[in-house]
């Protein structure tokens, strides 16, 4: 697995005006996906249940998922946006996505999508899917 790039939070005041085109576009093709109003991510981050990560290739935002019965905590990638639609920002950026969930003490990197470049990467349908992070 490749070195992990460092992923630092961004604060969302500071890059609202080049992520909320690519909100939009994820609410516009996918609504019955996107519950969220582009607001909520904004209020989301702001209040610290979010958190905002740039990288060159787009930008993903991600929350804390807490297992309701064991009380184990996954980084959940809940949304991820590529400036070029190639779908290769989860594949390349995992090991940090990784870094991150080791460094806040969770056990695994969950996300969920049915979006075709995703597919190729992992599957073809709509899932939730989880990686493991060693101890």
């Amino acid at each position: 697995m490749p070195k992990p790039f460092k992923l630092e939070p961004q604060d969302i005041r500071k890059h609202w005006d080049e992520i909320k085109p690519g909100l939009e576009e994820i609410k516009a093709e996918y609504p019955a996906l996107s519950t969220w109003r582009v607001e909520d991510i904004y209020a989301a981050v702001l209040a610290e249940q979010a958190v905002l990560y740039i990288v060159e290739e787009g930008f993903a935002i991600c929350t804390m998922d807490v297992d309701e019965y064991s009380g184990e905590t996954d980084l959940y990638i809940w949304i991820a946006y590529t400036w070029t639609k190639n779908g290769s920002m989860i594949k390349k950026y995992l090991p940090s996505f990784i870094a991150v969930a080791k460094h806040l003490g969770c056990k695994g990197v969950t996300t969920a999508s049915n979006h075709p470049a995703l597919a190729k990467i992992l599957e073809p349908e709509y899932v939730k899917y989880r990686v493991a992070v060693d101890g």
